[in-house]
């Protein structure tokens, strides 16, 4: 059973507005709808909301899958409706309005009309809004009462119950909960320049979404620039955290946009990546995850003070790695290339810019050695089941029902893997995962066995002081006696 199942309601990055990057997270169930509500299957809409990956595309997603939601959340037979269009249109409201909260990475309005559209006139329980305080900010100025009628207020504002609410969050703190057994972490992140802000940059963010009951995650990024070309570069902050994540093997998946193709010049791309700039920031990630594996377990708390002074909980500055240092840091990690507009090229045949985009960027990482997996998002694609490798198709059953082959080892949150296109790769994954459980095992017996000689030593030496202690105490009395007899 998936820890999550993501849902693509949006992948693409303009400027037609029937696609743009937004996603669905629902946590496997067996409520109905109404269950659902109470109990939030239906848990968050996150990263972007543009104006036509809302209702319009839960409607024309659930026409060509009328199963999506249904294994979870949503049953939608209670009446037989005149006509089809009808019984998607009732159905993709009812997945909308059991949505328990929003997550907004930032507030360009592609990435915020729709949730603004639908304000006031959706079912359902309370809907949050989460962001930092900035993009709560923006989201204010948008429900003015001039650009929108006010239908949204903080938390702790009096306003009627079909509200939206509001709820900054606070960047890099610790995990907040957003729903039952769902919680979040932001990071400030950059989007380009700003004229108006005081660092001069327009500030998007980066989220963390994980499944308390499994310590699971998954991370998406909002529009982000390259740290390389920043006037403020905070992503780096985020792929420190991701790293610790990857290395105890509760981070998979990795949703980041590449707006552009390659050969895009650096003073063209307004706060977005390119693929080179993509490999840059997975190398990034790259260097954090061999460096998360060098550094030193935490010792026990009463031996904090020794760890301190032998200096191994002093902060490292940020180093470059070789190439061969970073050889296979980020095998078993997937990316999922979201946000890649269309321009008015003319594509190969069967192919849309995501899959020339994410193609680019794939060839990129496999020259690196990085052991990325690289996809590109499609609309309706519901991540955290198994893909098919050669052509994405969701493997509902055994074999692909597209191209009829066979994944061995699936995984509900891995990438398959695909014996005739990776023969190899089944065993090796399987192979590798128990060699890095012996290590593991290894590590912390020789740590157990390291704590254990510790506390012996310290309680020969406090036997050891004990017995000084008596043998001062006599030779003091012995000392004493003969001062007397003298």
């Amino acid at each position: 059973m998936p820890d999550f199942v993501m849902v693509v309601v949006g992948c693409g990055g303009g400027p037609t507005e029937d696609d743009l990057s937004a996603g669905l997270n629902k946590v496997p169930s067996t409520d109905t709808l109404s269950n659902a509500m109470e109990r939030g299957g239906l848990r968050a809409l996150w990263g972007s909301k543009p104006v036509r990956s809302g209702l319009g595309a839960l409607t024309r997603m659930i026409g060509n899958d009328p199963k999506l939601f249904n294994d979870d959340d949503v049953q939608c037979s209670k009446t037989l409706l005149s006509s089809p269009a009808a019984g998607l249109s009732e159905r993709a409201t009812e997945v909308y309005s059991g949505i328990r909260s929003f997550i907004i990475t930032h507030g360009h309005l592609d990435h915020v009309m729709s949730l603004v559209v639908a304000a006031g006139s959706q079912g359902g329980p309370t809907k949050y809004i989460y962001g930092l305080e900035r993009t709560i900010q923006t989201m204010e100025m948008l429900f003015n009462g001039h650009i929108w009628p006010k239908l949204a207020a903080r938390v702790g504002e009096l306003a009627p119950t079909f509200f939206y609410r509001y709820l900054p969050v606070a960047p890099a703190e610790k995990y907040l909960q957003v729903a039952p057994n769902i919680s979040v972490r932001a990071f400030p992140i950059s989007h380009g320049s700003n004229d108006q802000s005081a660092d001069g940059t327009y500030e998007s963010s980066a989220w963390f979404l994980r499944n308390d009951q499994s310590a699971h995650e998954f991370l998406f990024f909002g529009d982000v620039e390259p740290d390389s070309i920043s006037l403020h570069p905070r992503t780096r902050a985020v792929w420190k955290h991701a790293a610790r994540k990857i290395r105890r093997k509760q981070l998979h998946t990795i949703f980041l946009e590449c707006s552009w193709r390659n050969g895009r010049k650096d003073k063209e791309l307004y706060g977005h990546l390119s693929p080179p700039h993509v490999l840059d920031e997975m190398r990034n990630l790259a260097t954090e995850v061999v460096l998360a594996a060098r550094e030193q377990p935490p010792p026990p708390s009463r031996f904090s003070f020794l760890w301190n002074l032998l200096g191994y909980g002093t902060p490292q500055p940020e180093v470059t790695l070789t190439s061969r240092e970073l050889q296979g840091a980020l095998q078993g990690v997937r990316l999922v290339v979201i946000h890649c507009k269309t321009t008015s090229e003319t594509l190969p045949d069967g192919k849309s810019i995501a899959d020339i985009i994410s193609g680019e960027i794939r060839e990129l990482v496999k020259g690196s050695g990085l052991g990325l997996e690289v996809m590109a998002a499609k609309q309706g694609m519901t991540i955290g089941h198994v893909f098919c490798i050669n052509c994405i198709s969701q493997l509902r059953k055994i074999a692909c029902p597209t191209c009829n082959w066979v994944p061995i080892i699936p995984q509900p949150n891995n990438l398959a893997c695909v014996t005739r296109l990776y023969p190899e790769r089944g065993e090796d994954e399987a192979t590798r995962l128990k060699q890095d459980n012996k290590k593991l095992q290894a590590a912390v017996k020789s740590l157990e066995l390291s704590v254990k000689s510790v506390e012996e030593n310290l309680r020969d030496k406090v036997k050891e002081c004990e017995k000084l202690k008596s043998d001062l105490k006599k030779l003091k009395g012995e000392q004493t006696r003969s001062a007397r007899t003298t």
